[in-house]
């Protein structure tokens, strides 16, 4: 395994919604607005300086071409609408473990059960797809939901790191997960 398999054309179906791999079609002002809005980037790194077309466009650019890290498009099955993002990466070739990061940019859409769906399905592809031995996440001790959303999909709390990140002013935990894949099979 040297790299995540990326092509053009996958889509990985769920009930509510689908993968796809994000484009440049999926830089709108919507997209900006999400990473813009303090109550959706609260616990994103990104909050720290004003996001621009250009630089989501840089962003997007930059997962599309990495061959270590998978942007996948988050998408209402129904509408086809592009909600949020879920990523995976980056990728270590060596150890076979990767990140995984989550964003449900379209408030309409919080409280559906979309992360979790959308973990859920990014850790089937991760694990029988791209033969990746372990996942791995992190989450703000206060965002419980994520915290959640992870657990529900079998992470398992493995540590905190205490007052590790500055949030509102004040440093806080930050919560450490993983999941190891239970039909891992190592290829040399």
């Amino acid at each position: 395994m040297n790299n995540l398999s990326k092509p053009d054309n996958l889509i990985v179906n769920g009930r509510d919604i689908y993968l796809r791999p994000i484009s440049l079609d999926d830089i709108s002002q919507n997209y900006v607005n999400w990473m813009n809005d303090p109550q959706i980037n609260q616990y994103l790194e990104s909050r720290f300086s004003e996001q621009t077309l250009d630089s989501v466009q840089d962003f997007v650019i930059s997962m599309i071409e990495s061959p270590e890290n998978i942007l996948f498009a988050i998408c209402e099955q129904e509408s086809g609408h592009h909600v949020g993002n879920i990523k995976i990466g980056p990728l270590n070739t060596i150890h076979s473990h990767a990140e995984i990061g989550l964003l449900i940019g379209k408030k309409e859409c919080w409280g559906k059960g979309y992360g979790s769906e959308a973990i859920a399905l990014v850790v089937e592809y991760a694990f029988k797809t791209l033969n990746i031995h372990r996942l791995t996440s992190g989450a703000y001790a206060e965002n419980i939901g994520s915290v959640k959303a992870f657990q529900k999909n079998g992470f398992i709390i493995e540590g905190t790191y205490r007052n590790h990140v500055l949030h509102n002013g004040v440093f806080v935990d930050c919560i450490r997960m993983g999941i190891i894949n239970p039909d891992y099979k190592h290829e040399q």
